[in-house]
């Protein structure tokens, strides 16, 4: 199963439109229907945003080959795009990632 069907596959379980999944992710409502119907996963912080609208860790929508070598792109993005925004829990998540604990 790739990424947009991954996602499909949540919205559909959870009930969410891709208006919905827009409004909560930040993204705009053409940009997600562009990557829903594109099989290619998006840049790293799309990916991320789409993962945390959903509540759904980020790893469940790369492929077993990503989910090793991105876990530094995915730290460095969600710094770098959300750093402010995160939660202390969430920050705690990236250290542990960034140290290896998980």
């Amino acid at each position: 199963m790739n990424w947009c069907e991954k996602v499909i596959k949540i919205m559909t379980e959870r009930g969410i439109s891709q208006k919905q999944l827009s409004e909560i992710s930040g993204i705009t409502e053409s940009s997600i229907s562009r990557y829903l119907h594109n099989n290619q996963r998006p840049r790293m912080d799309i990916v991320v945003n789409v993962a945390k609208a959903l509540n759904t860790e980020t790893e469940y929508f790369l492929d077993e080959d990503e989910k090793a070598e991105s876990a530094y792109n995915t730290i460095a993005t969600a710094i770098a795009r959300k750093g402010s925004e995160l939660s202390p829990e969430e920050k705690n998540k990236l250290i542990s990632l960034i140290l290896g604990a998980i």
